[in-house]
């Protein structure tokens, strides 16, 4: 029960920080173009896979469990700010690869986050 609700508190400051996000991706030098976009997408994806991947793979499962306790908290927020900044472009009428690059970056994170967690759970058999 903890759990979740440390992840609904997640999900509920991402969205509280969605404006934010909006604001500092507009704000990037040069301006976030669309490859871009796709650059963040797989970059996370790929990142998020490494990193959990490096303690999955060590002797005792305390390593993978620690990470992807912390790591799924933080892809929840970071989605929550996706979607607020995407629920904010589209207030505004802001559409553009700013507006997209926090979801798009944050789903390649959640994407990373749930394949790692598959890889976990098969080499440890229900450790978590």
């Amino acid at each position: 029960m903890k759990l979740i609700l440390v992840n609904i508190a997640a999900l509920v400051l991402g969205l509280a920080i969605g404006p934010f996000a909006l604001v500092s991706a507009k704000a990037a030098q040069p301006p976030i173009d669309w490859p871009s976009v796709i650059f963040a997408l797989l970059g996370c994806f790929i990142g998020t896979i490494f990193v959990i991947g490096i303690q999955i793979f060590r002797k005792e499962p305390k390593y993978g469990r620690w990470v992807l306790c912390f790591f799924i908290p933080v892809s929840i927020f970071f989605f929550g700010s996706g979607v607020g900044a995407l629920i904010v472009a589209t207030i505004r009428d802001e559409f553009g690869p700013t507006s997209f690059l926090f979801i798009t970056a944050s789903i390649g994170l959640v994407a990373g986050v749930l394949l790692s967690r598959v890889i976990f759970n098969t080499k440890f058999k229900n450790a978590l």
